[in-house]
């Protein structure tokens, strides 16, 4: 297997699983904190599986994906080769796009800790990574676009190829640029750990009671969020390399602003990012937000929204899939097909924003980036 191929499958492994079965519908026997529009939809029972199942399920596998990283880099520093940088390579892309299955949810801890923040700011600032290095800084004392999985990407590849990687740690100040890769590494799994944490000691009851419709239930949280990051991918990830988003609106191509600019992560990692959502829009094999629009009789165009949701999801999913890597060529190559990536995002975000808000009674609480 490629490293693509490895990451890909390992990436999607939990997501397809969580989906694996059909669902049955869970006891209406809980009204307790909620909205009265959800009369007696146990939505207890739906919160605590998109809690455990999809969310925390996630936040599990980005943490050993993490650990197994750091202990590839770990191997890599202590004996550079073609072989060891290869293994860390391939574990830094199992973990870019495990924490692309989480990245999404970006509320509770994620949020409060910076723990985003700290993990995935883009892009990574190669001169003050440079400068860190000379001053044999750690990585808990830089910022955050000096670490991370940028931070990573930036140190364990580079465009020209592997050679010019293995120089770099085998020459000249190696010893200072293997303690700091080192030190990302660790920082990244410290990170993800106290997310972990956070979600086991107590947050994951919290999000299971925060019931209602609110601003502060998790419905709303939800729904809040998945409506932001599928504008974040429309703009960020599709519409800024193709001069169509909120940075750059020249309708022109920028492969320097793609997500994973050396790597070539980018397409792997912006479909982990949609079927995460789904996942926790379907809720797998267990309740989910689906079920909840069906309880309200949730319609479009004379069907059940929750099914034009599902579809629409699954319509922006197979328009990725027929964007070819490499990613920083597609741009310029496939402006079609992203455009119909963008379009196809363009409508789900409309959905979440009116019809899947409207008919559940949540407040949207951020402005789109372009006033669609």
């Amino acid at each position: 297997m490629t490293i693509k191929q490895t990451m890909a499958a390992a990436a999607v492994t939990a997501i397809l699983g969580i989906a694996a079965c059909s669902k049955t519908p869970g006891p209406d026997n809980n009204n307790n904190g909620q909205s009265s529009l959800f009369g007696n939809y146990d939505q207890t029972a739906m919160l605590t599986n998109i809690g455990n199942n999809v969310l925390l399920s996630g936040i599990n596998n980005a943490v050993t994906s993490a650990t197994t990283a750091q202990v590839a880099i770990a191997a890599f520093a202590a004996a550079p080769n073609n072989g060891t940088l290869t293994a860390a390579q391939t574990a830094w892309a199992i973990l870019a796009q495990n924490w692309a299955v989480v990245e999404p949810f970006g509320f509770g801890p994620m949020q409060d800790n910076l723990i985003s923040a700290n993990t995935n700011t883009w892009p990574a600032n190669p001169t003050k990574i440079e400068s860190a290095i000379t001053a044999n800084s750690n990585a808990v004392n830089v910022g955050a676009d000096t670490k991370g999985l940028k931070g990573l990407e930036y140190l364990l590849f580079d465009k020209s190829g592997d050679n010019v990687v293995l120089t770099k740690y085998t020459g000249g100040n190696a010893a200072a640029r293997i303690a700091f890769l080192n030190s990302v590494a660790k920082d990244v799994v410290t990170q993800a750990t106290n997310l972990q944490n956070a979600w086991k000691s107590g947050y994951l009851t919290t999000f299971e009671n925060a019931k209602g419709n609110d601003v502060s239930s998790s419905a709303s949280q939800l729904i809040n969020r998945l409506s932001l990051f599928l504008d974040q991918v429309k703009n960020m990830k599709v519409g800024n390399p193709i001069g169509m988003g909120v940075k750059v609106n020249d309708n022109k191509a920028h492969p320097e602003l793609i997500e994973y600019t050396i790597a070539e992560q980018s397409i792997p990692a912006m479909k982990a990012n949609v079927q995460a959502m789904k996942a926790a829009f379907d809720g797998g094999s267990g309740q989910g937000l689906d079920d909840l629009l069906n309880y309200v009789k949730a319609q479009k165009n004379g069907q059940n929204l929750s099914v034009v949701v599902d579809a629409q999801f699954d319509d922006v999913i197979s328009k990725i899939n027929a964007i070819n890597a490499p990613y920083s060529t597609a741009v310029s190559s496939q402006t079609q097909q992203l455009q119909a990536v963008f379009n196809s995002l363009k409508t789900l975000i409309a959905y979440f924003k009116v019809d899947v808000a409207n008919n559940l009674g949540v407040t949207i609480t951020f402005s789109d980036t372009d006033g669609d």
